[in-house]
Formats: C-alpha cells, sequence, structure tokens
C-alpha cells in the first residue's frame, strides 16, 4: 500500500500596532488557500491525499529533494475507502506540458512555486512529538529557507490514535510550522479506515 504525504498548514504573520509605540506580532492560522495543507503522492493523473477534502480547481504543487518539479490541478476527490475520513483518491490534469508529475504534492497557498522542495531524509528533524517509534517520513520546506514546514510522521497505533509499541494499527499525523512551533493539523488512523 502507498503511503502520502500530508498536509501543509502555513501561517501568515504580520505586525500591527497595538498602542502607541508598542508593536505586537499576529500570527493567523489561515492562509491564502484556506484551512490546513494536505499532502499528495502523485503518480501521473491520479493520486493519494492526506487531510481535509481536496476540492477541483484547486493546484497541487509537486516537488522533489530540489525544487518544484510541476504542478497538476485537482479534477475529483473521491474517498479512499468510505470508512476513512481523510484519506483522498485524486484524478487531476497537468497545469504546464512537460513538467514531471510523479512526486510528494503540496495543496497550500504558502508553498512558494520555485524554492519549495522535499528534505533530505538525512537533514530531516525528529518528530516534534518527541516520542520514541514516531518517525518522520517526509518533511517539506515550503519557503526554501533550508528549514522544515510541514512533517508527515508515522508510528503503531491503537485504536484511538495513541502511539503503542506493536500496536494493531498505524497512524499517521502531518505537523505544519505555525510560527516557531510545529503543531498536529491532520491524523490518519488506519484502524478507520478498514484497509
Amino acid at each position: 500500500m502507498r503511503l502520502l504525504a500530508g498536509l501543509v498548514f502555513v501561517l501568515g504573520t504580520a505586525t500591527a500596532l497595538a498602542a502607541p509605540g508598542r508593536v505586537v506580532r499576529v500570527e493567523r492560522t489561515s492562509h491564502a488557500g484556506g484551512g490546513a495543507p494536505r499532502l499528495c503522492e502523485i503518480r501521473g493523473d491520479t493520486g493519494t491525499c492526506i487531510g481535509d477534502e481536496p476540492r477541483p480547481g484547486q493546484t497541487v504543487v509537486v516537488l522533489d529533494e530540489r525544487r518544484v518539479i510541476g504542478e497538476v490541478q485537482i479534477v475529483e476527490a473521491t474517498p479512499f475507502v468510505a470508512s476513512c475520513p481523510k484519506l483522498w483518491t485524486v484524478k487531476t490534469r497537468a497545469l504546464r506540458s512537460g513538467d514531471d508529475h510523479d512526486g510528494i504534492g503540496v495543496i497550500d497557498g504558502g508553498v512558494d512555486p520555485i524554492r519549495a522542495h522535499i528534505v533530505d531524509k538525512d537533514r530531516a528533524p525528529s518528530s516534534p512529538s518527541g516520542q520514541p517509534g514516531e518517525d518522520v517520513w517526509r518533511a517539506v520546506d515550503r519557503d526554501g529557507d533550508g528549514n522544515a514546514d510541514i512533517l508527515i510522521t508515522r508510528y503503531s497505533c491503537d485504536a484511538a490514535g495513541q502511539l503503542v509499541a506493536g500496536g494493531s494499527t498505524f497512524c499517521i499525523d502531518v505537523w505544519t510550522r505555525i510560527g516557531r512551533r510545529m503543531t498536529k493539523t491532520t491524523q490518519l488512523n488506519f484502524s478507520q479506515c478498514n484497509i
């Protein structure tokens, strides 16, 4: 079974004046794309996405370890299986001819279409949960600054989604950088999916 990648959740940061002479940093928890980002595994004109339902017309930026390698547009999204609320099968179409369309894709309004890339496994950070047994499967640098902004982790878990060594199923979590912290934005527990 192919596992997909997960979501990206972009933070917009603004500076606002709260009182004369005082500057307050405001962190927004949404971005131009709206909602948490989704990560997808794109294979030609099909793929699998994790997170909230992808919508027709949304753009998926496809990445490799060096750069953006293509862009596709969602044509249709259907549940991978009916009981799996965060896993989607998608049909796509190429936005530019000649692009490579096989790779990890991100649906996120904050992805830099030139500088974004997948972080090499040897440079990926450890899991933000700090729990042994939770491995970082993929990491995405959405803006090319050298830091992972989106992580997808996997681990053995129980039906409640708690990390358990030798658990009966496994879980995938998507983490997104919001300000200086990584925040879990999606959890997919395969015990709910009957697969």
